[in-house]
């Protein structure tokens, strides 16, 4: 296994900045940042109709020197969404008659800047995520890439394919598939991001702190027993921990105990919260045994000691897909209520439970910490305890990030291409709708609640590759629902609403809608625009299935769910979810622009059939 000092030499010596792994990052993040650009008409520019799924799309601009300067690259209309795909050919800069690879985003984003409206420093910020994501790509994929050729020079191949899903987790380079930002970790610095990336499958153990009851917010699922959890936590470190509070003359009954990520104590707690140190608001009790790992997320924490204990999510407070990566205190409030709202509804209703098997993994205890001294924001110091994936699998069942569906493994090929092979590539896919789709609408039309299931937040639970049930979670704010219309709204009392000062800084971030198109665009931005649409590309490109037949594929099991359900004819209506247009979030647009205001996109919907506003019986019939 490398050491540390191995994995930090790579940055040191710069070898990955000559590598093919460079050059594949730059173009991917010119990629992503030009698709959204364009698809959320951010920019101004032209497109021209080559032939079939062929396009030229140009945007000019004006060099340093005041000279007219052109960009150029081709793609096509995806039939998802309209979405726009770049072919695999790099973005090309015409200036003075030369047409050369378009290399600096930095200049290309000057270059261009008259032909959208954005403040000067979002700008500045813009482009330094961007050049954060590159290097962090780059260095990512090298560093996979070595790691894969070592393995296969020492007789065996280092793939996802047959690993467990833990392993799976940390080895998912590919990041978010469509914002450009994919992957700033703004705050971390080259060596930061080595230490605690998730690519780079670091140990680390968590720093634990006694924080002072009275300066904190905590909030438990009534399913927890306090002593118990902190047992299940810390084993013989809990009467350790406990013993140093005495050493501290600390009376434990006045604190709580939680942990924090290793660079966030080093970093901030003390150079920002050193007068609450000082004041005994904060004691340090030291390090956890248990060892971790990143997930995804990078903030939410695998424990590898014992895989069934609690996953840890921090408020890291990096900046990642150009989002403050925190933990506002509003939602360590609503955690836990929301978790066992969600958790009771699945369990009480015998169509998700029974028939879909579908698993809700409850965020069960969250806590935040607020300076006593300090003026400092809430939400800085805080963590949660989400169920662990591991509790709920059964003997013959394997899971899988959903995200990891669409990735592609080190040996160049997807890796379900075996599970497809097994089954057929139309009868995998059509199992897999089934059993990613059909939790969603049912909470959707039953129950008047939309979750945010981007492919994060999704756990796919399979038998030897057949598909079989999903797993949802991250539920503090990723839940939306008009809370008059919501089953069992009374179990909802003790939910806080979503701050004013919090929608200046993140329009989109609330949970109670006023509007029925409010909460099913917030499925759509999430689940149907953003996470399937890259499962409808990826198979059209890898298993020759066009995106088009995908998404009959999608209206037939939506459609069938109605047919069977005809007495929720009027929840069908409410949450059309066969539409000719749909809303869905301009995720890069709200990012270059004052956050106060909801940055959407209109646009077509794949689902629409003009027929089935409300399935007819003889629609229904013939689905039968």
């Amino acid at each position: 296994m490398n050491t540390l000092l191995q994995k930090t030499s790579i940055v040191l010596d710069t070898e990955f900045l000559y590598s093919e792994d460079y050059v594949r990052a730059r173009r991917r993040v010119f990629k992503q940042l030009i698709q959204a650009l364009l698809y959320e008409n951010t920019i101004n520019f032209r497109e021209h109709a080559l032939a079939v799924k062929r396009t030229e799309f140009t945007i000019r601009g004006q060099s340093i020197s005041g000279g007219p300067v052109t960009y150029r690259c081709t793609g096509y209309r995806r039939a998802s969404f309209g979405r726009v795909e770049l072919s695999v050919d790099p973005v090309m800069r015409i200036c003075n008659d030369d047409i050369t690879e378009a290399l600096s985003i930095r200049e290309f984003l000057t270059e261009i800047s008259s032909s959208f409206t954005i403040v000067v420093e979002f700008l500045e910020r813009f482009i330094q995520e961007l050049e954060h994501t590159l290097v962090n790509d780059a260095l990512a994929s090298f560093y996979a890439s070595q790691q894969y050729l070592q393995s296969t020079s020492h007789g065996f191949s280092k793939l996802m394919r047959h690993m467990a899903y833990d392993d799976i987790e940390s080895n998912l380079i590919k990041a978010h598939p469509y914002h450009p930002c994919y992957k700033s970790r703004m705050g971390f610095d080259v060596i930061d991001n080595i230490h605690f990336g998730p690519e780079f499958l670091p140990e680390l153990k968590l720093i634990w702190l006694a924080v002072r009851k009275s300066n904190c917010l905590s909030v438990a699922s009534p399913s927890l027993i306090d002593g118990e959890f902190y047992q299940q936590q810390l084993g013989a470190q809990l009467a350790q921990f406990v013993a140093a509070l005495t050493t501290h003359h600390a009376n434990p009954d006045d604190y709580l105990l939680m942990p924090i990520h290793p660079w966030q104590w080093l970093n901030q707690l003390l150079p920002l919260y050193s007068a609450d140190i000082h004041a005994k608001n904060i004691i340090l009790l030291g390090e956890g045994n248990n060892a971790y790992r990143p997930q995804q997320s990078i903030r939410t924490l695998t424990n590898l000691t014992q895989p069934k204990n609690h996953y840890v999510k921090l408020a890291l407070n990096i900046v990642n897909t150009s989002t403050v990566r925190g933990l506002a205190e509003h939602t360590i409030a609503n955690a836990p209520v929301i978790s066992d709202w969600l958790y009771q509804l699945v369990a009480e209703d015998a169509y998700l439970a029974e028939n879909l098997n579908t698993l809700v993994l409850r965020e069960v205890k969250a806590i935040s910490f607020s300076s006593g001294v300090e003026a400092i924001a809430s939400g800085k110091i805080a963590c949660l305890w989400r169920e662990s994936i591991h509790s709920y699998l059964r003997d013959t069942e394997q899971a899988i990030p959903f995200s990891g569906l669409t990735e592609m493994d080190c040996d160049a090929r997807p890796i379900i291409t075996d599970w497809v092979a097994r089954y057929g590539v139309r009868e995998w896919l059509e199992q897999l709708l089934k059993v990613c789709t059909l939790p969603l609408i049912r909470l959707l039309y039953a129950h008047g609640v939309a979750m945010e299931s981007h492919a994060q937040n999704m756990i796919l639970i399979h038998k030897e590759g057949w598909p079989i049930r999903v797993a949802l979670k991250d539920f503090h704010d990723g839940v939306r629902f008009i809370p008059e219309q919501v089953t069992h709204r009374e179990r909802l009392s003790a939910i806080w609403a979503t701050p004013e000062q919090h929608l200046t800084t993140n329009s989109s971030s609330y949970i109670c809608a006023s509007e029925p198109e409010d909460v099913k665009n917030y499925l759509y931005s999430a689940f149907f625009s953003m996470s399937l649409s890259e499962v409808a590309l990826f198979f059209d490109l890898n298993f020759r299935l066009p995106e088009s037949v995908f998404w009959e594929s999608l209206v037939d099991c939506i459609i069938s769910y109605q047919c069977e359900f005809p007495e929720q004819q009027r929840q069908f209506k409410l949450f059309n979810l066969q539409s000719e247009y749909v809303i869905v979030e301009a995720h890069t647009k709200r990012r270059l622009q004052n956050e106060s205001s909801v940055r959407i996109n209109r646009v077509k919907n794949p689902l629409f059939i003009r027929s089935v506003s409300q399935p007819p019986s003889s629609v229904c019939e013939a689905t039968s």
